[in-house]
């Protein structure tokens, strides 16, 4: 023989029974990838809604300013909120219906709202610009609908002489 063997039916037969545990297992090692893929693809959602990871700093102390926001029936009250580039901001955020969420992805902000339970974010207004905010809370038909801004104010040039 030239180092080739010829199989027959019997020898299929034979076979069938040894190939099935290594079916089983790579039918196992088969879902242990995807729940590992399953898992990724978990990480990688939290990661993309807090910003790749990016918080914003936070302060000790007492806040300059304190904000009230408000969110209820589909909307954001006030949508827009000026704060003064510097300040030691602390929002309270409340709900007046069901549960929010209230998601500034530009600050590193995602914080769940229940009604009757404020959530308190504390932020150090830095850099300039204009920080989209939504519901980051599945709400119902117009939670596309929620959406503002906080935007942060350069500061103006210093009076020191």
């Amino acid at each position: 023989m030239n180092g080739f063997r010829t199989w027959t039916a019997a020898d299929n037969a034979a076979h069938l029974h040894t190939k099935r545990p290594d079916s089983a297992r790579a039918k196992r090692t088969s879902v242990l990838r995807k729940g590992t893929l399953l898992q990724l693809l978990a990480g990688a959602l939290v990661v993309s809604m807090t910003a790749c990871g990016k918080r914003t700093p936070t302060y000790a102390g007492p806040p300059d300013t304190v904000r009230q926001i408000v969110m209820k029936n589909w909307e954001i009250n006030p949508a827009r909120l000026e704060v003064p580039q510097g300040a030691r901001v602390e929002l309270v955020v409340t709900s007046t219906d069901i549960e929010h969420g209230i998601a500034v992805p530009g600050l590193g902000i995602n914080e769940p709202v229940q009604p009757e339970h404020p959530a308190v974010v504390r932020f150090l207004a830095q850099t300039p610009g204009t920080y989209p905010m939504r519901c980051s809370v599945l709400c119902g038909r117009g939670h596309d609908k929620m959406t503002g801004a906080i935007v942060i104010t350069p500061a103006g040039p210093s009076t020191n002489q």
